[in-house]
């Protein structure tokens, strides 16, 4: 894969350029070892039988390719309490933040 559009959420990707340009070239080799197969068959009803890019191929490529340079998936496990509903009363849940590898 190659980047085409890059969001820079406050800054990010400048402050990566600038002090941290190292992980920034692991990152860009991460994605470059990524290649997208169209592997997935719709079941969709527009789109019966064509075949798409498989998002779960890519995502374990991904995995693998920052793994490699020692990136880990970093989550956030919370609970959260809410208004009874059936008889439900919290949900528990998590949030995939970010991936890290050292402190940056």
């Amino acid at each position: 894969m190659r980047p085409v559009y890059e969001y820079s959420h406050l800054g990010g990707a400048e402050i990566l350029h600038v002090r941290y340009p190292a992980q920034e070239r692991e990152i860009y080799e991460a994605i470059a070892e990524v290649t997208a197969s169209r592997t997935k068959v719709s079941a969709e009803k527009t789109m019966r039988g064509r075949t798409l890019y498989s998002p779960t191929d890519m995502n374990q490529q991904f995995h693998r390719a920052f793994a490699a340079r020692g990136y880990a998936e970093q989550r956030n496990n919370f609970a959260e309490a809410l208004k009874p509903i059936d008889n439900r009363q919290s949900k528990i849940g998590n949030r995939q933040s970010s991936i890290e590898k050292n402190p940056v």
